[in-house]
């Protein structure tokens, strides 16, 4: 039977899936990905999830534990990454190089992002999410068939702007909507949006020159989303994309073809006991090292790595970066083997994942402070 790759945009609820005939048409699903990947009838040989930025910091790690726990632990899939729904987006792209602008405009929130794009890479060099603030019921009006009302429509809005005498005006027939009541209910988006792209944009790792503009989520086709972010960003083309794309990149980051780096910053360890030639000795277990991969499950050679915590003891995890060394004790344990992994969070060390062999509840350690969390925690 031939393996399949998927790629899963949790938020959106659609899957994508590819194998060697091809990639097939999105899926929508309502129950959830777990419920998704236990009715496929074909072995998946990967997996990626594109998932909130927002779920990129310590108190996300929660969130992305409790699904690489029912999807990995529980079914067995090789979920091999995390990636943001932004750069999951610019990763759908066929052929893209240079600083792609991702705009996910929602009703109740705008996400934007700026994506490095060069050769098989993508990479986030920076994010701003906004929350919309309440005004009225806003959505895209039903798009006219005819190009031409389309332009009717963007030049009607673009007077309304600046010429109350347009705002009574009907967008086009036979809608009622008028020109007006479309630039009010926008506003509140607008707003938000330009809030989060002047950080964006003017952030130190931003590229120089935007060569292009990304639209996504449910406002995407809004007459006046594309005019919104060319005149507080840039002047670069926009392209809206398919409802599917973040979905479609982390399917193309599953398949290989597109890389999203994520590499740790800090060498990490964990102080250990181990017996040698009858001795009991301290030794350092890694855990990664700069520029090394941030592995969701660490290993030790071939397997899983794994430490025994004994009744009253707390493992001790060491971060060095350059010459200087902090030492991370970990919360109480109870006794018993444990798997580890590691979730990034932000410019951080990353958050530590001390998973029970017997199926216990996993313990989250934020390296950044001693104080550990439990995977149902994720505020």
């Amino acid at each position: 039977m031939v393996a399949v790759f998927v790629g899963i945009d949790v938020t959106a609820g659609v899957a994508v899936t590819g194998a060697a005939d091809g990639v097939r048409p999105p899926e929508p699903f309502v129950s959830g990905p777990g419920a998704y990947l236990r009715g496929l009838t074909e072995p998946v040989d990967g997996l990626v999830l594109a998932v909130p930025e927002e779920w990129f910091d310590a108190s996300g790690a929660a969130r992305r534990e409790a699904l690489y726990g029912e999807l990995a632990e529980d079914l067995g899939m090789p979920l091999r990454q995390f990636v943001p729904r932004a750069v999951a987006a610019a990763a759908s792209l066929e052929q893209s190089s240079g600083g792609h602008l991702v705009c996910r405009l929602e009703a109740d929130e705008v996400v934007a992002a700026v994506c490095g794009a060069r050769g098989q890479f993508v990479t986030l060099c920076g994010v701003e999410w906004r929350t919309v603030s309440a005004g009225p019921p806003v959505r895209s009006p039903q798009e006219p068939e005819n190009p031409q009302d389309a332009r009717r429509a963007a030049l009607l809005l673009s007077r309304a702007r600046v010429q109350a005498r347009y705002r009574a005006a009907p967008l086009w027939l036979p809608q009622e909507m008028t020109a007006g009541a479309v630039l009010d209910a926008f506003a509140p988006v607008e707003q938000a949006l330009r809030s989060a792209l002047f950080p964006v944009l003017a952030g130190p790792t931003a590229p120089e020159d935007v060569s292009r503009i990304l639209l996504d989520g449910g406002l995407r086709r809004h007459p006046l989303a594309g005019s919104a972010v060319q005149e507080a960003a840039t002047g670069a083309p926009v392209r809206v994309l398919e409802e599917h794309a973040a979905a479609l990149g982390a399917l193309r980051v599953a398949r290989g073809s597109v890389k999203v780096p994520e590499t740790a910053r800090h060498r990490l360890s964990l102080r250990v006991h181990r017996v040698h030639q009858g001795l009991l000795t301290e030794a350092d277990l890694p855990l990664a090292f700069p520029g090394g991969p941030v592995a969701l499950s660490v290993r030790d050679d071939a397997d899983d790595a794994t430490v025994d915590v004994p009744d009253g003891q707390r493992p001790e995890v060491r971060i060095r970066l350059g010459d200087a060394e902090i030492r991370v004790p970990c919360p109480a344990l109870r006794p018993g083997r444990y798997r580890l992994g590691l979730h990034s969070a932000g410019s951080g060390p990353g958050v530590l994942a001390l998973r029970p062999r017997d199926g216990g509840e996993t313990v989250l350690l934020p390296l950044n402070g001693p104080v550990g969390a439990r995977t149902g925690d994720t505020e």
